[in-house]
């Protein structure tokens, strides 16, 4: 009885498995912030690590302030000319008036630096 339930509980965990990697095959690429390819994708990353140090001034923490430096490099190499598409998808987003421009700036921000990690294998020289 107890080897059924464990052959049971098997079969549900690998189909689960199968589902979720079959799945996993059929979802369209995404990139973050509703954008439609990896340009403007760098190019929204690229205003939102600009816009906090408009905003900063340079005066922040200094290790928040070299993390934005080297974002601002980072995506720079990614936009090809799509800068302008990104500040004004940035602006649109933050203009709503629903939306906390600081806290959206604070999880792009995130957003970015973790996608550059994960998608791009970027090494931020403030994470070691």
């Amino acid at each position: 009885m107890k080897l059924i339930g464990w052959a049971l509980a098997a079969a549900g965990l690998a189909g689960l498995l199968t589902l979720v990697w079959w799945q996993g095959f059929a979802a369209p690429a995404e990139y973050l912030f509703g954008t439609a390819t990896p340009a403007d994708e760098a190019a929204y990353c690229l205003a939102v690590a600009e816009r906090i140090s408009e905003i900063t001034r340079g005066q922040g923490d200094p290790v928040l302030e070299a993390h934005l430096d080297e974002q601002v490099a980072l995506w720079r190499g990614h936009v090809a000319d799509r800068s302008g598409a990104g500040r004004a998808a940035l602006g649109r987003d933050t203009q709503s008036p629903e939306v906390n421009e600081q806290a959206h700036l604070h999880l792009a921000v995130q957003d970015c630096a973790n996608r550059a990690v994960a998608f791009y294998g970027h090494r931020f020289a403030g994470f070691d």
